[in-house]
């Protein structure tokens, strides 16, 4: 339970920082403190995305995987429920004067970046204990927000858009929902990549 409750807050606290800060800055030292805040009793996935990629390696079990998906989706839906209620609407959506290739690709890309560091930084058995790796996962969610941001949105996380997407549905404000399956798809498939290329990686 202590898990679950942990990719709860953390996945909260992420989305909560997201949506009232839309900084890249206070996303990547956020997250940062979040991980290092978490690694230690969850793994500091905070992320679908991540967990996927957990479970692929069978760092996790199809059970802890589901009520991890859960426990994120729920911090998020939390999160983006406060947002509503603090500011404005948490609205998750890419630039829609580009491609939609384009977004995807980006969201592609960078959830790929993120997920390949995470396994290695804190799987890989020649990094085995290092105390860098939460500054390595921050600082690479807060390059790919920089670069890609604002064209895709940043997301890097199916969480990130399926909280906000479920306020908007239940209040009937905003339009994230109609986004929610660029931010489904892409950072899945990076993530898929980014195990492909680890488990290569550990081969050689």
């Amino acid at each position: 339970m202590k898990k679950y409750l942990t990719e709860f807050i953390g996945t909260f606290f992420l989305v909560l920082i997201i949506g009232l800060s839309q900084n890249p800055l206070a996303i990547g030292f956020g997250l940062t403190v979040l991980v290092y805040m978490g690694a230690h009793i969850s793994g500091a996935h905070y992320n679908p995305a991540v967990s996927f990629a957990m479970l692929l390696r069978k760092e996790i079990n199809s059970s802890d995987f589901f009520k991890y998906l859960l426990s994120q989706i729920l911090g998020a839906f939390a999160a983006a429920f406060l947002v509503s209620n603090m500011s404005s609407n948490m609205v998750v959506q890419p630039d829609l004067a580009e491609p939609v290739a384009i977004i995807l690709v980006a969201e592609l890309i960078f959830t790929y970046l993120l997920v390949f560091v995470i396994l290695n930084v804190a799987t890989h058995p020649n990094l085995d204990g290092n105390s860098f790796y939460g500054f390595a996962i921050g600082l690479t969610v807060m390059a790919g927000a920089f670069c890609v941001g604002p064209l895709s949105g940043g997301v890097f996380n199916p969480a990130v858009s399926i909280g906000p997407s479920l306020v908007d549905i239940i209040t009937g404000n905003g339009v994230s929902q109609y986004f929610v399956w660029y931010y489904l798809t892409a950072p899945m498939a990076g993530s898929v990549l980014a195990v492909i290329h680890f488990n290569y990686l550990l081969k050689k």
